[in-house]
Parts: structure tokens; C-alpha cells; sequence
């Protein structure tokens, strides 16, 4: 009677034990999903960015890797026209 009482007792310690570990590996996984699509914010072109590096590193495509590492035209570094009357609105 006493060791059927400890297998019992070392089966639902055990149980408790793997409950507890995956509870806490959903609660990582629903939390690494939700700061991913707070990163993302629905954004189709955002949608490649590695939420463990952030913005500094996402996939693109070769044109949109060729026109902004070869781009060697200077933008302008002048504020955005704004006339008084749209100002207003």
C-alpha cells in the first residue's frame, strides 16, 4: 500500500512538473508572438524582420538591396514644405 501511495505521488509530481514546464514555454512562445506582430504593426513589407535582431536586420529582395546600398544620390536634407493655408487644416 505505501509504494503504490509513492508511485502515485512521484506520477503527479511529475505531471505537475511537465504542466508547469509547458505553461511557462506557451507563456514565452504567446509573448515572443505578441512583440513580433507589435514589431511587425501588420506592415506586409515588415513581415521578414527577425524580432531577436529588430530593425537592424531584415530579408529583402535583390532590387530593393541594389537601390539603397548603390544609391549614390544625396537626398535632400531640407524640411518639407508646408504652405500656411494647409497648415491650417
Amino acid at each position: 500500500m505505501c509504494m503504490q501511495a509513492l508511485v502515485f505521488l512521484g506520477l503527479v509530481l511529475g505531471n505537475l512538473a511537465l504542466l508547469v514546464h509547458l505553461s511557462e514555454k506557451a507563456i514565452r512562445l504567446r509573448k515572443s508572438w505578441k512583440d513580433h506582430r507589435l514589431l511587425v504593426n501588420n506592415h506586409p513589407e515588415m513581415e521578414s524582420v527577425d524580432p531577436e535582431r529588430g530593425l537592424l536586420a531584415f530579408k529583402s529582395d535583390d532590387l530593393i538591396r541594389a537601390f539603397v546600398l548603390d544609391n549614390e544620390e544625396p537626398g535632400i536634407s531640407e524640411p518639407f514644405y508646408v504652405s500656411d493655408h494647409e497648415a491650417d487644416e
